[in-house]
C-alpha cells in the first residue's frame, strides 16, 4: 500500500510542476492518472485526481466535492489532506482547512504545503503569532521558500514589527524580484510606515492592527 501511495504522490508532484508552465497539460495528466487509478481499483485516488482536475479548471465547487469523497475512500496520505486543506482555505472554510492540514501534519510534520497553508489560515484568523511558528518551521526545512518568507513578512507587519517585516519582504524579492505579492505587500508596508509618523495615521493603524484583530480573535475563539 505504501508503494502505491508513493506512486500517486510522485504523479501529484508531476502535476504540480506542470501547473507552473501549462495548466492544460496539468489537467490532462490529472485526468490520465485518475483513469489509471480507477482501472487499478484505486477509487479514492481516482476521485482525488478527478477533483484536482476540476480545481485546476477553476471549478472549485465540484473539485471540493470529489476531494471530500476521496479523503473518505483513499488510504491516509499527507499530500491528500494537505491539498484538500488548500482548497478549503481558498473556499473560505478556514477552520475546516486547519483541521485537514493538521491531519496532514500528524502524518508528516515536515509537509511544507500543510505548514505554509496552516500559517496562512491562522493569519486569516488574526492569529499571526501562531502563524509565524508555521512559517518559521517551513523555513527550517526550506530556507528559501518565498511563500513562507513573504507571508512571514505579512504576519510580522500585522504584529507591528515593521522592520523585521520589511527585511522578510526584501529577502523574498531578492530571491524572486517579480514576486507580485511581495511587491504589493512591501508597498503597503512602506505606506503604513509613513502613515505611522503622523498622529492621525498612528491612531488609524492602532485600530487596524491592535483593536480590530483583538475583536476578531474574541469573536472567533480558537480555531
Amino acid at each position: 500500500m505504501a508503494q502505491g501511495i508513493q506512486k500517486y504522490f510522485e504523479a501529484f508532484q508531476k502535476i504540480a510542476d506542470l501547473e507552473e508552465t501549462s495548466s492544460d497539460d496539468a489537467i490532462a495528466l490529472s485526468r490520465q492518472i485518475a483513469s489509471e487509478a480507477r482501472d487499478n481499483g484505486d477509487v479514492g485516488f481516482a476521485l482525488f485526481f478527478e477533483g484536482e482536475a476540476f480545481c485546476l479548471e477553476g471549478d472549485l465547487k465540484q473539485g471540493e466535492k470529489l476531494l471530500a469523497e476521496a479523503i473518505e475512500k483513499a488510504p491516509a496520505a499527507d499530500f491528500l489532506y494537505a491539498n484538500y486543506g488548500v482548497v478549503l482555505s481558498i473556499l473560505g472554510r478556514v477552520r475546516e482547512s486547519v483541521a485537514m492540514l493538521d491531519r496532514a501534519l500528524q502524518l508528516n510534520d515536515k509537509n511544507v504545503t500543510a505548514l505554509g497553508q496552516k500559517g496562512v489560515c491562522l493569519s486569516k484568523l488574526m492569529m499571526d503569532d501562531l502563524a509565524l511558528q508555521c512559517f518559521d518551521r517551513v523555513l527550517e526545512i526550506e530556507p528559501e521558500n518565498t511563500h513562507a518568507i513573504r507571508n512571514k513578512g505579512v504576519s510580522l507587519s500585522r504584529l507591528r514589527r515593521e522592520e523585521e517585516a520589511l527585511s522578510c519582504l526584501d529577502k523574498a524579492l531578492a530571491i524572486n524580484p517579480h514576486d507580485q505579492h511581495a511587491l504589493s505587500e512591501k508597498q503597503i508596508l512602506l505606506d503604513e510606515m509613513r502613515l505611522k509618523g503622523t498622529p492621525l495615521g498612528w491612531l488609524l493603524l492602532w485600530f487596524r492592527k491592535v483593536v480590530t484583530p483583538a475583536l476578531k480573535r474574541l469573536f472567533h475563539k480558537g480555531y
